[in-house]
């Protein structure tokens, strides 16, 4: 017998974006286990392509630059990361915190962007992340 559980259905991003899949002869899904340490947080991102994230353990908080404003997400839940807000995800709890990132990509396009130069930049050289991959929040 198999136990079949919803975990999400979606059609916008957390911020209220359409889901946007790539016109490309070269589709690419990729999928990333991330890991933030507590009191840590990622570096400030955003996405050329669409991010579906689902929190293993703990409790993820995605924090955006532009009003500081967060949104927390806990174990179980799933939910479609935005892709043009700068964002970072951060662990505000005593224990590690462990989420599985799934990107609908394509060929040679990166899955995340960050800043080039900037306060962003100065402000997440400050921050430590662990990651059995690139960061992705």
């Amino acid at each position: 017998m198999a136990d079949f559980v919803d975990v999400s259905t979606d059609n916008k991003t957390i911020v209220g974006e359409p889901i946007e899949y790539p016109s490309t002869p070269n589709p690419v899904i990729s999928s990333n286990i991330i890991t933030i340490l507590p009191g840590a947080a990622t570096a400030w991102m955003i996405h050329p392509v669409q991010p579906y994230l689902y929190v293993l353990e703990g409790t993820l908080t995605v924090e955006f630059a532009a009003d500081g404003s967060r949104q927390s997400f806990k174990a179980g839940q799933a939910f479609l990361q935005t892709r043009t807000h700068w964002h970072r995800g951060r662990n505000d709890g005593a224990t590690a915190v462990r989420f599985l990132g799934v990107f609908v990509g394509a060929k040679d396009v990166p899955t995340i962007l960050h800043p080039p130069s900037g306060k962003l930049v100065q402000e997440s050289a400050t921050t430590s992340v662990a990651s059995k991959s690139p960061s992705a929040a």
